[in-house]
């Protein structure tokens, strides 16, 4: 049918009462204006995804220039506590917008469909263990303590790039938004791997059924650095590993869960 299904076909109708012959003339006018602006939009969004491409491509030889050189600067022994101060923080906002740029990437590959997998066995015990010690430092200094529950010898069949990408966006949302104290566990068996995060937050979460919609986000730490892409990137990249995304949260407390089940992919 001309309403469900998308096409280029004008309505025929053969009668001779004059008024539905009208009504189909003033219909197909109509199906034409659709058409028209539905090949409008398909348009703009191609250009808007390439100007997104482009643009974040054009920023990140910059940031880079510019991270090197601050990393240069902060090597030299004999900086002043202030010049020294001010770089580090010159250096974390360069970091920032870099991690910014990688979510709206993703983000741009996600909606352009272009994300394909590579599948392989995944020692994801390891990996989760590298991140967070990766990112250790980071949780010392924001003194959130850490308690870690990781089952050893977890495998799983997933893509690396998007599970380290999970890890990065969760652990990160937390380190951001995160106070006092957060855990990790991971469990595994024959059938599934489950993989919780759970922390604790400054005040409860107005909405958090819109957390993992597109550039939705709760100023939870009174903060405008959140572009709102990390738990959305996190959902649609589990969801394409034929996972699911649990989000619970309870007044001051904050938890993620990844589930994933072979039978899902098998």
């Amino acid at each position: 049918m001309i309403i469900n299904d998308p096409t280029n076909q004008k309505l025929k109708l053969h009668s001779r009462n004059v008024l539905i012959e009208q009504l189909a003339r003033k219909i197909n006018i109509l199906l034409d204006k659709h058409s028209k602006n539905e090949q409008q939009l398909f348009k703009l969004k191609n250009e808007q995804d390439v100007a997104i491409h482009n643009i974040a491509h054009d920023l990140r030889t910059p940031l880079t220039v510019a991270s090197g050189y601050t990393q240069v600067l902060l090597e030299n022994s004999n900086l002043q506590s202030d010049d020294q101060q001010s770089l580090e923080r010159i250096e974390q906002n360069l970091s920032n917008v870099s991690e910014h740029l990688d979510l709206l990437l993703m983000y741009n590959r996600l909606s352009e469909n272009e994300v394909s997998l590579n599948w392989q066995k995944i020692n994801v015990t390891n990996m989760l263990q590298e991140t967070i010690l990766g990112m250790y430092d980071l949780f010392t200094n924001k003194t959130i303590e850490l308690k870690l529950n990781i089952q050893s010898n977890c495998w799983w069949v997933a893509d690396h790039e998007a599970l380290l990408r999970i890890f990065q966006n969760i652990l990160g949302n937390i380190l951001q938004h995160g106070i006092i104290s957060a855990s990790v566990s991971l469990t595994c068996d024959d059938e599934n791997l489950w993989i919780k995060f759970e922390n604790k937050i400054s005040q409860p979460i107005n909405s958090p059924d819109k957390l993992t919609n597109r550039f939705y986000t709760e100023d939870l730490a009174r903060q405008s650095e959140n572009a709102g892409l990390g738990l959305y990137i996190t959902e649609k990249l589990t969801n394409i590993m034929h996972g699911q995304v649990l989000i619970q949260t309870e007044n001051n407390n904050f938890k993620v869960e990844l589930q994933f089940t072979k039978r899902a992919y098998n």
